[in-house]
């Protein structure tokens, strides 16, 4: 659960509520496992009645492993595509949600019709002026996101009617279902028409891709794992499908001579959707413990090097594609920074190339300034919270000797001119009395302000700002002299 959620670049404070979440979510589990025991109330996410070694035999392994690598390729491939559709989807959705309908201008009546108003607008007014006060509340209810949600549903419900594989079937019934030996054999009981097996599995994965697609962009919390699952199950039933049979019996034949059962050509269909509900997952969430996880539950010991090889395949070929999944979240939320300082080369970059660069002589403050000064800084940059007081040297570079924060400045201002009659007061922002106050209450000046030379990594910036220090900008020097600096938010925001 770790490996799935938490990014590489983590903190303590993340790291320990998703140890916490994950021990808390397992013991609540066991409960209700313990709880319904024997009954129908809670299905496992997955099961098989592929029995261990069966349907793994093989005269020519080589081949069989190049088969489960091809299946991983594909299923990479798939799955960064699906994240790209995804974050489209999810961006039309929000797009739709927060459009800014058109507001009458008059909410508590109608007075006499404009020239040329049109029939409709006449009866919106009408209708405004009936429902009076109650008019408000109804035009702010968030009727996008039931909407949406409803169609949602609609849909997924009227389309899966249509094809008894999946029609009225939980997730884990589904999936224990696509890793059953016996689905080819039983598909009189489910095959939809007559359009033989694969189009049948065609369309049952075309319709989970983009079911699982719109709902995953819904503005409601939902779960990744079984669905994705379920769409690589049937990326695996279709590769099976597609091989020949004479290639089947080929792999499947026994050194032995022994006959090749349809239990056991069953099992290997089987394997295949399995190996492609691990590798999809994986290609999806870019975690390997998807492959882990599978082998753990279904306990199928001949498919430990297949689901790792699938799924190994399927991170490093979607990896090209497109980010993980919940990392291409962050970054459509502007958060860009996160997946860059985990999934890319950005993580290595040299603190003066993100850094953003400081005019020593507008940008900051001098240890010795007036108070106009000082107001006039937060005039000319009204979105900055830290300001750097720096001491002038000969050369025209200034030394970094302190930090101020914006609130801090402004309680500077009212405290030594409340009524601003006195803008030439000239302060010493080194006094001691400003970095260490002899009452006790918070210093206003930041007299060891965090920095960090210029080829500092920005991996090692994060854990300036987020580990060691717990800072929102660190100052980027050399030998001592101010460059830049680097907020948290311009970090996290950062687009390689």
């Amino acid at each position: 659960a770790m490996e799935l959620m938490l990014p590489q670049v983590q903190d303590f404070t993340s790291y320990w509520g998703c140890f916490l979440a994950g021990i808390a979510g397992s013991f609540v589990y066991e409960v209700y496992r313990t709880w319904f025991a024997g009954a129908t109330l809670l299905i496992p996410l997955m099961s098989t009645n592929v029995l261990p070694g069966e349907g793994s035999v093989s005269q020519v392994p080589i081949l069989r492993m190049l088969l489960d690598v091809v299946l991983g390729i594909i299923c990479g491939y798939a799955g960064g595509h699906w994240v790209r559709m995804h974050a489209q989807c999810a961006k039309l959705f929000k797009d739709f949600r927060t459009a800014a309908a058109t507001k009458p201008a008059n909410l508590t009546g109608l007075s006499e019709p404009l020239l040329g108003e049109s029939p409709p607008s006449r009866v919106m007014g009408l209708i405004t002026k009936c429902l009076g006060p109650l008019y408000r509340p109804l035009y702010n209810f968030q009727w996008r996101d039931l909407l949406i949600c409803a169609a949602v549903t609609v849909l997924n419900t009227l389309w899966s009617a249509q094809v008894p594989l999946l029609n009225g079937k939980p997730q884990p019934l589904l999936l224990s279902n696509l890793f059953d030996k016996n689905l080819v054999r039983d598909r009189e009981q489910w095959e939809f028409g007559p359009f033989g097996l694969v189009i049948n599995f065609a369309m049952c994965g075309v319709m989970k891709w983009f079911m699982t697609m719109m709902a995953l962009a819904l503005s409601m919390p939902t779960g990744v794992v079984a669905p994705t699952m379920i769409i690589g199950g049937f990326i695996g039933r279709i590769f099976g499908s597609l091989l020949p049979d004479f290639l089947v019996d080929f792999i499947l034949a026994n050194p032995d001579g022994s006959p090749v059962t349809d239990d056991i050509r069953g099992a290997y269909m089987a394997r295949f959707a399995i190996i492609g509900a691990s590798a999809f997952c994986a290609a999806v969430t870019r975690a390997f413990a998807m492959a882990i996880t599978v082998f753990e539950v279904l306990s199928l010991p001949n498919d430990v090097l297949p689901l790792c090889s699938a799924s190994l395949v399927s991170i490093f070929v979607a990896n090209t594609v497109e980010l993980p999944f919940f990392d291409r979240n962050l970054a459509s939320r502007g958060l860009g920074g996160i997946p860059a300082l985990t999934f890319t080369d950005h993580a290595d970059a040299p603190a003066f190339s993100i850094m953003r660069v400081i005019d020593v002589t507008k940008d900051c403050l001098y240890f010795k300034t007036r108070l106009f000064d000082m107001n006039d800084l937060l005039k000319r940059h009204p979105k900055q919270d830290y300001f750097p007081i720096v001491r002038m040297l000969e050369d025209g570079e200034a030394v970094l000797v302190a930090s101020m924060s914006r609130r801090n400045v402004n309680r500077v201002i009212d405290m030594l001119d409340p009524h601003a009659a006195h803008p030439e007061t000239l302060i010493d922002l080194l006094d001691p009395e400003l970095q260490r106050p002899s009452d006790g209450s918070p210093p206003l000046v930041d007299g060891c302000p965090p920095h960090v030379s210029p080829s500092t990594t920005a991996k090692e910036v994060y854990l300036v700002m987020r580990v060691a220090h717990g800072e929102d900008a660190v100052y980027v020097t050399r030998d001592g002299a101010l460059l830049g600096d680097i907020t948290f938010a311009s970090l996290m925001s950062h687009q390689p």
